[in-house]
């Protein structure tokens, strides 16, 4: 084989090493001139430590996100507990909605960490983290045995971090439905919906409660702050209409990313 091919065959082994493709074929250079020899086996040295750092970068990001869940766990079970204790109807609202915010963020980063080397993709499946945070919401919402939750939610990958924002907003809508749309223990259903039409995302939570005038709706409550400013964060647009008749629905609107 001339010099012209080895070169050749060099630049080829370093383009794929810039691409990412790191598996090079070591018996390539068998019988090359000492020289280019030698440049090769430099090659495949730099991609054994690239291969290497990048096993090394997953099993750190793998663990902290197990050690991210499990402090959130412990801080959710604090709340949990603090909640527990308090008597004024007030606080114990507003430290139930913390718990229910935290407790989100640990479920996403126990999502992530149950990928394993999947989470290297950057995506959580949509359907997973929607039904496994209505379990939650259902669970802590012991005092409203008579309002259903249902959810369905298309079974696509979204990225990390859309769903951060994406669940913190489901939070704060279906914990205002159970905590204002059905007062004195009424009867009731809550529905979650996320699916994608067109390439823009649609999260809807609507409610058969008793809805709210525009007069009495706090605008300023940190609630409503918050889901405007996550609807924000994802580049979209937030819509809530309620009546007394027709309930209230909460819907977001924004452009799938990929």
């Amino acid at each position: 084989m001339t010099s012209g091919r080895w070169i050749e065959l060099l630049s080829n082994q370093a383009k794929q090493i810039a691409a990412g493709n790191c598996v090079l074929d070591k018996c390539l250079f068998d019988g090359a001139p000492a020289d280019i020899a030698a440049l090769g086996a430099e090659l495949d040295n730099i991609a054994r430590a690239m291969v290497e750092r990048d096993r090394v970068q997953k099993l750190l990001t793998h663990e902290v996100h197990h050690r991210v869940k499990n402090s959130l766990q412990i801080v959710t079970s604090l709340l949990n507990m603090q909640v527990k204790s308090l008597q004024d109807p007030a606080a114990k609202k507003a430290l139930g909605q913390t718990r229910a915010r935290m407790a989100a963020l640990a479920l996403i980063h126990r999502l992530i960490y149950e990928l394993g080397d999947e989470s290297a993709k950057g995506h959580i499946n949509a359907a997973t983290l929607i039904a496994e945070l209505c379990k939650q919401l259902k669970s802590s919402s012991t005092d409203q045995p008579g309002v259903a939750l249902d959810c369905d939610a298309s079974d696509l990958e979204i990225p990390f971090d859309d769903a951060v924002p994406l669940a913190l907003l489901t939070v704060e809508a279906v914990t205002n439905a159970f905590g204002h749309a059905f007062p004195e223990q009424r009867r009731g259903k809550i529905v979650v919906t996320f699916a994608v039409e067109e390439k823009t995302a649609r999260l809807k939570v609507v409610d058969n409660g008793a809805g709210f005038t525009p007069a009495e709706r706090k605008t300023a409550s940190m609630g409503g702050q918050l889901m405007v400013a996550l609807a924000h964060q994802l580049g979209g647009t937030l819509t809530i209409d309620s009546s007394l008749e027709n309930g209230t629905h909460v819907v977001l609107n924004y452009a799938l990313r990929h």
